[in-house]
């Protein structure tokens, strides 16, 4: 038997076929090459664009506010007025972790999370961007995309557990919302509320 694997070598998901020509005997499979030195991954072409029922993790929809969707991923804003802080969340049920995702997902993954840290460092003056996808408590994957000042309240230390969270206004909601539909490009849905 074969592992099929980046460079012929063994991968992190072993995939153990007779040969390679193997997956031609699966008429709903094909191989996608080999991406950043990951192996090789089945993918179902008649899924292709099929996903489950995406559902938010409970405690992201009690601490955030819905903004929009990107192609993959919804777009949250932490309701903590103490710090602008984005989450994007990919649509896709069952996922923790970005290898997790295949491989077009992932780089869907980090050109929205760069389109949107890009963004947000031009739009709120930035000094700093923050990003990050810890998961230590809410094990949906997330990726934090947060806006740093030097005179905000926790710099220069991380965000998390220095300030009790200070929800936002009505009006604050509007304004960043408005700032967001000025730069927001047009691949992403603003969603009401």
């Amino acid at each position: 038997m074969a592992h099929v694997g980046a460079h012929g070598g063994r991968c992190r998901r072993q995939f153990v076929v007779k040969r390679v020509a193997f997956a031609g005997m699966l008429p709903s499979c094909r191989l996608v090459p080999p991406s950043f030195g990951m192996g090789a991954k089945l993918k179902k072409d008649d899924q292709r664009g099929v996903h489950a029922v995406f559902a938010l993790d409970p405690r992201l929809q009690q601490d955030t506010l819905p903004i929009g969707d990107f192609p993959l991923c919804r777009l949250l804003l932490s309701n903590d007025s103490n710090y602008p802080w984005f989450i994007l969340v990919p649509r896709r049920e069952d996922i923790s972790e970005i290898f997790q995702l295949d491989v077009a997902d992932q780089q869907q993954l980090w050109q929205e999370t760069t389109a949107l840290a890009e963004m947000l460092k031009d739009s709120f003056d930035a000094d700093k961007l923050n990003v990050a996808a810890l998961g230590n408590v809410v094990s949906q994957l997330h990726m934090h995309v947060i806006v740093r000042k030097r005179e905000d309240a926790a710099w220069p230390a991380p965000v998390w557990g220095k300030q009790p969270a200070k929800p936002y206004s009505p009006e604050q909601i509007a304004t960043i919302r408005e700032r967001l539909r000025l730069v927001l490009t047009d691949d992403f849905t603003f969603l009401e509320g």
